[in-house]
């Protein structure tokens, strides 16, 4: 069974058509590249799966259960869009993380406010925060940060603080990881070592969602390589197949001018 299956996805923002038609699935440790120019439709799909934005069609399944369906409004109530949410971690281009707070605790913040809702929390509050704080502790380790967790953001490159948000997504443990143009907002050498965590993350069959320019790093990493323009998917396949025979001359024409 997919982890995820997205069907007949169209979005308007009134009567412009963003997205139309969009179908695709992805099986647990798949990672899905979607490149395209801007204006695609690419970080407008991901707003859409992380319920940012309303699809105007279309359904999206999370391991078989039905999570939206345009059609019906009891898929869409408000109160229900936050635990939606935790199905996919968001890496945006900006990095977002809170400057008050150290690396530690912005990467621990989310899972502090989520487990504060739980019953039975003020009795086990403090092995609980502890547990979250060793969690948190590993998946800085895990981005390559482990001397860096009592560093405030000003105190971190923009390569660091983009690792410091992929850990704080990893953080809630979704199903799928999405990032849109993770490295974007970087300096181009010090991009490598944002890419170099989504490669190991990668390695460990983390399943993922990858906006980007990047078409080295695309073509490396990448299970399944999506190519949309004007709102729909033009090509989708094997990353050898897609950079290797483009089969559209949209596609050829795009990568000419990307390579």
């Amino acid at each position: 069974m997919a982890i995820l299956e997205v069907k007949d996805i169209q979005k308007n923002f009134g009567a412009t058509d963003v997205l139309r038609g969009i179908d695709f699935s992805l099986e647990r440790g798949e990672v899905l590249s979607i490149i395209g120019s801007s204006g695609s439709g690419k970080t407008t799909l991901l707003r859409c799966l992380n319920f940012l934005e309303t699809p105007s069609v279309g359904q999206i399944y999370v391991n078989g259960e039905l999570l939206f369906d345009a059609k019906d409004p009891s898929t869409q109530r408000e109160a229900d869009i936050r635990k939606k949410r935790l199905h996919f971690g968001l890496v945006f281009q900006s990095f977002h993380l809170f400057p008050q707070y150290t690396a530690l605790k912005n990467v621990m913040l989310a899972r502090e406010l989520l487990a504060q809702e739980q019953a039975g929390f003020r009795k086990n509050k403090a092995a609980i925060l502890a547990d979250i704080q060793e969690e948190a502790k590993a998946l800085l380790d895990k981005v390559g940060l482990n001397d860096k967790m009592d560093a405030y953001p000003h105190q971190l490159s923009g390569g660091q603080q983009q690792r410091v948000a992929i850990a704080r997504a990893l953080a809630l443990k979704p199903d799928v990881l999405c990032f849109d143009e993770p490295t974007s907002a970087l300096d181009p050498e010090i991009s490598g070592e944002v890419l170099q965590a989504i490669r190991r993350l990668a390695s460990q069959n983390m399943t993922m969602i990858i906006v980007t320019h990047e078409m080295g790093f695309a073509r490396e990493v990448s299970s399944r390589v999506i190519f949309m323009a004007d709102g729909v998917i033009m090509e989708q396949g094997a990353p050898e197949a897609l950079f290797g025979s483009p089969q559209t001359e949209r596609l050829q024409s795009f990568l000419r001018a990307v390579l």
